[in-house]
């Protein structure tokens, strides 16, 4: 039965809300829209020397979250996956050239969500923020046009 709502859009009202959810988990619309900043004290690259700190950077604000179960039909493979976009446009506001990036949301990259503070803050592995995708919504058009006028 669950099987064909996949797919489907599921509203639920605001009152009906879990009242207390675990301290490791979170529900989707609380994520969306929060600022991803980079955890102080993380240094890209451990292994060298001349690498400097970039703890505290911003890196960009979450537009999504990905459910595992989504990207994986067995079920316990798949990681949910917070979508980032990475403002690229003049002082780093957002822009149609925005790129998004894919960031897995387990304990080892996102060590710490602040609800309070509107923040989350990552310890991507080297190269992870490298691997970004600019956004494309396909649209379909629905109905006829009329015929052409010669």
């Amino acid at each position: 039965a669950a099987n064909k709502l996949r797919g489907s859009v599921l509203y639920a009202r605001q009152e009906e809300r879990p009242k207390e959810v675990a301290s490791d988990e979170y529900l989707v619309t609380d994520l969306v829209d929060l600022e991803v900043f980079i955890e102080e004290g993380y240094i890209e690259d451990e292994d060298d020397p001349n690498s400097a700190s970039l703890g505290g950077s911003f890196v960009g604000s979450v537009f999504g979250v990905v459910l595992g179960s989504d990207m994986c039909p067995i079920p316990g493979l798949g990681q949910d996956m917070l979508e980032i976009v990475l403002p690229r446009g003049l002082g780093g506001t957002a822009s149609w050239k925005d790129e998004m990036v894919l960031i897995p949301l387990v304990p080892q990259i996102v060590p710490r969500v602040d609800l309070e503070e509107n923040k989350i803050f990552i310890t991507p592995p080297s190269g992870l923020l490298d691997l970004t995708y600019v956004h494309e919504e396909k649209v379909r058009i629905k109905g006829f046009l009329p015929p052409a006028r010669d």
